[in-house]
C-alpha cells in the first residue's frame, strides 16, 4: 500500500506530465497558426510590421517550449513564471481573431493553468 506522500508525489508527476505535454502542444499550435497569420500577412504586403509580428510570436512560442522544460523545477520563483507565461499566452489567445483556433489555444491554456494551480504544494514548500 502506498503512503500518502508517494501517492501525492505520484499524482504531482503525473500533473507535471500532462502540463509539459499541453506546453507542447500549445507551442506547436502557436507556431501553425503563426506560419499561417504570418504567410497571409506577407501576401498582403505589410511590411515591417509582419515583422514585429512574427517576432511575437516567436517569443510566444519560445516562452512555452521554457516553461515546458523547467516545468520539472520545484522552486518559487518556476511557479510564479509558468503562472505568468500561462496567464499571458491567455491574454494573447483573447486578442487573436475570434477564430475557432483561438478558442482552442485559450482552451489549452486554461487547462494548463487548471494543472499548475494545484501543484503549488510541490513548488512552494
Amino acid at each position: 500500500m502506498k503512503s500518502t506522500k508517494k501517492r501525492i508525489h505520484d499524482t504531482h508527476l503525473s500533473r507535471i506530465l500532462i502540463t509539459r505535454i499541453l506546453f507542447y502542444v500549445n507551442a506547436a499550435l502557436w507556431l501553425v497558426v503563426g506560419v499561417f497569420f504570418i504567410g497571409s500577412m506577407i501576401e498582403d504586403n505589410n511590411g515591417w510590421i509582419t515583422g514585429m509580428v512574427a517576432f511575437f510570436f516567436l517569443m510566444s512560442i519560445i516562452s512555452l517550449i521554457i516553461a515546458a522544460r523547467i516545468l520539472d523545477q520545484p522552486e518559487k520563483e518556476i511557479f510564479i513564471v509558468l503562472i505568468i507565461i500561462t496567464v499571458l499566452n491567455i491574454l494573447l489567445s483573447f486578442v487573436g481573431y475570434p477564430d475557432f483556433i483561438y478558442i482552442i489555444l485559450a482552451i489549452i491554456d486554461l487547462v494548463i493553468l487548471f494543472n499548475l494551480i494545484p501543484l503549488k504544494s510541490y513548488y512552494v514548500k
